[in-house]
């Protein structure tokens, strides 16, 4: 009985302190639980400073609290009314945040576009607007990027060896172990080989959504089919890639069954424990098409980049909030140069800021977080963002359809029905199929 009532007092209190925090008077801000702590300090300092230099004090209680940024936008549409003023989504959570009459608001404060426009990347700039009524606006402010890059053993792979998957392969061969590990076989984790490019033109023929249109979907060209090509001779080598497996890559790591594994900095304290002072951190290596990949226009000795998405997570802002007046002020504060190099050093979030590399100090330290710092943003000009924020369609038929499943077919030769040239490419038309359509044809 005793049990029972504590846990109904404490049912209670947590209610409470929910509303508390998310109603009233409070102006609520959503951000990811590795960053609560330290953009909550800055709000405090914010307000001492708005009060410092305004004859009324800043009208609102400011509360800083901790979402699942991968959730967000969905808790959010769940009831807007009660829903932060200003949150933290994924870039291609765009498109359902804005479908109809849009549950946000767009961007309009002068000062706070050209901040956008100086400090971001060409890519980000494109994927944090949407069209509402016929009319394009900018709804999104980039504060934090992330991609994939490899992580690696450095007792068995040198400097030299991890530039490319050749490399790499050569040093599991000599110790006998796999040459990479897979954190997942969906269209994210296992993207290097479907997102890879000419390493000297940096160019694709691949079409994912290409500027918002469905449609616009290509993963036919000769490009794609070489790749394809390499990465199956890379899969099925008994010292090449593995899928994902019971075991997990981070026991694969740390029992040195496998020397790298593609991932991202989501990933890093996993890769840090299973590796500890061994761990390497490097851009996702380059690969050569042999006489046995060449296909088409693709000539043997054609170098590829192995590729990657690029994902801004940003700042956006509930639509008719009461305390719009100030939301726009806050965002140019949140995501300024110098508070996402006050950031990075604190919270270890990786800057969406295009010259960070050159401009931020702790870029440059001897650390292993300053060297997955640089790759991940050397990455930056090897990938292209989700393109998935347009539609919410987009993100189901890339994802959930069945064309990850089908790529991982080809990379591993199932049933060694895939080792003709027309058995690959029919397969890529399949899946070029679904993504523009959802469905599988017969």
């Amino acid at each position: 009985m005793k049990k029972l009532l504590f846990m109904l007092v404490l049912a209670v209190a947590s209610v409470s302190v929910l509303a508390g925090c998310s109603g009233g008077n409070a102006l609520v801000i959503w951000v990811g639980s590795e960053s609560q702590e330290f953009y909550a300090e800055k709000m405090d300092l914010y307000v001492e400073e708005y009060n410092s230099t305004h004859e009324e004090k800043f009208p609102y209680k400011i509360s800083v609290l901790a979402a699942d940024t991968g959730t967000a936008a969905a808790t959010f549409l769940d009831d807007p009314e009660a829903g932060a003023d200003i949150f933290t989504v994924a870039h291609d959570n765009l498109g359902k945040l804005t479908a109809g009459s849009s549950a946000i608001a767009p961007v309009t404060n002068p000062d706070l576009l050209a901040q956008i426009a100086a400090d971001n990347p060409d890519p980000f700039l494109e994927v944090i607007k949407a069209s509402v009524g016929g009319v394009e606006y900018t709804f999104g402010v980039p504060y934090v990027a992330q991609d994939l890059v490899l992580y690696y053993n450095t007792d068995y792979i040198t400097a030299t060896q991890v530039e490319t998957w050749e490399g790499i392969l050569d040093a599991a061969i000599a110790s006998n172990k796999q040459a990479l590990s897979l954190t997942g076989t969906d269209g994210f984790n296992n993207s290097f080989l479907v997102l890879a490019r000419n390493a000297e033109t940096n160019e694709s023929t691949l079409k994912i959504y290409e500027g918002g249109v469905q449609e616009e979907c290509y993963a036919r060209g000769d490009d794609t089919v070489a790749v394809m090509k390499w990465g199956q001779r890379f899969f099925t080598h008994p010292n090449g890639a593995k899928a994902p497996t019971d075991s997990g890559w981070e026991t694969e790591l740390h029992n040195v069954i496998s020397l790298s594994v593609i991932a991202g900095s989501w990933d890093f304290g996993p890769a840090k424990a299973a590796l500890g002072s061994k761990l390497g951190v490097a851009v996702l290596p380059t690969f050569t098409i042999t006489e046995d990949d060449a296909y088409g226009t693709v000539e043997a000795g054609t170098v590829f980049q192995s590729g990657t998405f690029v994902d801004t997570k940003m700042f956006v802002m509930k639509k008719n909030s009461e305390k719009a007046a100030y939301l726009q002020d806050i965002m140019l504060y949140l995501s300024s140069k110098e508070m996402q190099e006050e950031s990075f050093e604190e919270a270890e979030n990786l800057p969406a800021y295009k010259n960070a590399p050159i401009e931020f100090e702790a870029f440059l330290e001897d650390t292993v977080e300053a060297e997955l710092a640089r790759a991940q943003v050397e990455m930056f000009q090897y990938g292209m963002p989700q393109p998935f924020g347009y539609s919410t369609k987009f993100n189901t038929y890339y994802y959930s359809k069945g064309a990850p499943d089908l790529i991982m077919d080809i990379l591993e030769n199932t049933d060694d029905l895939f080792t003709e040239d027309s058995a690959i490419l029919a397969q890529l038309e399949i899946i070029e199929t679904i993504w523009k359509t959802g469905i599988r044809p017969e």
